[in-house]
């Protein structure tokens, strides 16, 4: 019996043999433009396209990105069942940036239902070319800045020598400052921090995108909680028969300031909840001190939550002097001292985390779901030429017992695990919360 002949009898009679009969994951066969390329000309891109390894189920798909990296886009189409379209309006002197498949999204399928792996794709259009010598300075700026200003250069051993070496043609020669940018950013993405980003004008650049699955969906949410109800544009707030109070925040970025403010408002309105469940599992952070507001409602008095040490080459060990960071609770009336629940997962990050810590110092308070990303590091701006901002982390956050979250996250009180087919039908995070408020474990 011949191999083929072999799979084939295997594929007629064995329903798990998925991979051998081509079940696989479609994958990406061509951009145009080709992610990494540089010189585009804007006015003659009309036309983004997507190529696919295999056929593909064309009633969706999702791009995502947004700010003005995202291009202007008038039009998406399937051309064919292997070929998305998007039509669109580039400018010169510009960087874009997406994602295929980003997660959380509803992606790109395959006819077979396998989904495509989220798929980055970035390209720069011509720009002004630079000064004679600029490039050549900025390549050397850049490597100084990692050196002298980067807190987490160590953690995973890179030969940043080794990577100047290998990449210091290729910056050198960059004719524009588009084409720059966006070699800087493939240089940063060795380093696997999603705290680095590069930006060009107000284009910004993540350098890192991080493979993690959620534990939400909001689909499962509202079969828990038919009665959701909204808090601004991205919160959700709830309350069950029986008195348990449900706050949804989805991040503490200052731009979504309004709604924050919107969430602790509806929060003043659940004080008299005999329990209360905080949702932060898709939060990616924001700004901290918006995070120490809503955590003030929780713990008593001074307490410490976190510890942070600033990168100074010029220390003796290359960093300050471990700093602490601290919190004082509310007074009356915006105190609550009854149980609360924290839902927490594997999107969490930056100040979210801190957030995490906050709460860990609240008696009352417990955390469940999955363990949080690991990364904070207050990045700082850093100017290689004109227009163009490298942003670096610049501390280590710490524990309060000094321990370093980076890469590790932070662990909770009771780890829930669920599949996105859970998820959906249900919400076995959310559920094992309120059993717990409940009394009943």
């Amino acid at each position: 019996m011949t191999t083929s002949q072999w799979l084939r009898r295997i594929c007629g009679a064995v329903a798990f043999a998925t991979v051998l009969c081509g079940q696989e994951r479609p994958t990406v066969l061509k951009l145009a433009p080709a992610h990494q390329t540089s010189g585009v000309l804007a006015a003659k891109t009309t036309q983004l396209l997507v190529t696919f390894d295999q056929d593909m189920d064309v009633t969706q798909h999702a791009v995502c990105g947004g700010g003005a990296s995202f291009p202007k886009v008038s039009r998406t189409r399937w051309t064919d069942a292997r070929t998305f379209a998007l039509d669109v309006e580039l400018s010169a002197d510009h960087i874009y940036s997406m994602d295929l498949a980003c997660p959380g999204s509803a992606g790109f399928r395959a006819k077979n239902g396998e989904m495509l792996r989220p798929t980055p794709w970035r390209f720069a259009t011509r720009g002004e070319t630079l000064p004679e010598g600029a490039a050549a300075n900025a390549a050397s700026k850049l490597f100084e800045v990692l050196r002298d200003h980067y807190s987490y250069r160590d953690r995973l051993g890179i030969d940043w020598n080794d990577l100047e070496h290998r990449h210091h043609d290729a910056l050198v020669a960059a004719t524009d400052g588009p084409a720059f940018a966006l070699l800087v950013t493939e240089v940063l993405s060795t380093a696997q921090d999603p705290h680095i980003a590069v930006r060009w004008n107000d284009c910004s650049l993540p350098t890192y995108r991080r493979a993690v699955v959620s534990n939400f969906d909001q689909r499962g949410l509202q079969k828990t909680l038919p009665k959701l109800g909204r808090v601004g544009k991205t919160g959700f707030t709830a309350r069950t028969d029986d008195g348990i109070g449900y706050l949804f925040l989805p991040s503490f970025a200052r731009e979504q300031r309004e709604d924050f403010e919107q969430a602790l408002q509806a929060l003043r309105g659940m004080l008299d909840c005999k329990g209360l469940v905080l949702d932060v599992r898709t939060n990616g952070g924001g700004d901290e001190m918006l995070a120490r507001r809503l955590a003030a409602f929780f713990v008593q008095g001074d307490v410490v939550y976190a510890q942070h040490r600033v990168r100074d080459a010029k220390a003796a060990d290359g960093f300050r002097e471990v700093e602490n960071r601290s919190l004082r609770g509310n007074n009356e009336p915006d105190v609550f001292q009854k149980p609360v629940a924290v839902l927490m997962g594997s999107l969490n990050m930056s100040s979210c985390e801190a957030f995490l810590l906050m709460m860990k110092q609240a008696p009352q308070a417990f955390l469940v779901g999955a363990d949080s990303y690991g990364s904070s590091g207050n990045p700082q701006p850093h100017t290689l030429v004109p227009h163009l901002v490298v942003q670096i982390p610049s501390w280590q956050a710490l524990r309060p017992d000094g321990s370093m979250i980076e890469g590790e996250g932070i662990a909770p009180h009771i780890h829930i695990d669920a599949t996105p087919e859970q998820l959906r039908q249900d919400d076995p995070v959310l559920n094992e919360a309120l059993l717990r408020l409940r009394g009943k474990r």
